[in-house]
């Protein structure tokens, strides 16, 4: 559901050419999900979730909070670069499929500047209380939606030193 939403447009997508693309029986279907919101919601679920778990195992296993925050962007990044249907799925249309899977997305991003921010908190002592995390979840979604859009999935690792420019200085300022 994730790929052909990301292939065609969320609103594209059919009964029909979800089955074809599933060689799942329409009986099936109708059991499990019931209707394509329902299907587009519980796959942007168990996907955003595994991604999350992701990042934030790659982050938790950096020596601080810098290095953390880089290797979670570095994941996120190759992630849409190698998979750019699945990423349009995750940033884009998810605000076209709305209802609950865009619920599930605010949470995750939610989820993830909290991480980001109370982790910013274990910084040294002088660096700044983080002042809004989801700015910064809500700028490097805003890049890579951009990235996909023009078609330069391939392009997105080489936006990282610049994110992580404006990360650092917005969390611990232009002296990090």
């Amino acid at each position: 559901m994730l790929e052909l939403s990301g292939e065609v447009g969320f609103r594209a997508v059919t009964l029909e050419l979800l089955l074809r693309r599933s060689e799942a029986a329409d009986e099936e279907f109708s059991a499990s999900f019931g209707d394509l919101d329902t299907c587009f919601a519980a796959a942007y679920a168990a996907e955003a979730e595994d991604l999350y778990a992701a990042v934030l195992a790659a982050a938790g296993e950096a020596a601080d909070w810098r290095s953390g925050v880089e290797a979670g962007l570095t994941l996120v990044l190759g992630f849409a670069a190698e998979r750019p249907t699945l990423a349009r799925a995750l940033v884009r249309e998810v605000h076209i499929a709305g209802g609950a899977a865009l619920a599930k997305h605010e949470e995750i991003l939610e989820r993830l500047a909290r991480a980001m921010g109370e982790d910013c908190k274990n910084t040294p002592a002088g660096v700044t209380v983080p002042r809004a995390p989801s700015f910064i979840v809500g700028a490097v979604e805003g890049v890579i939606s951009g990235h996909l859009d023009r078609g330069e999935a391939e392009q997105l690792l080489a936006a990282a030193p610049e994110l992580m420019d404006l990360i650092s200085t917005f969390f611990v300022g232009r002296e990090s």
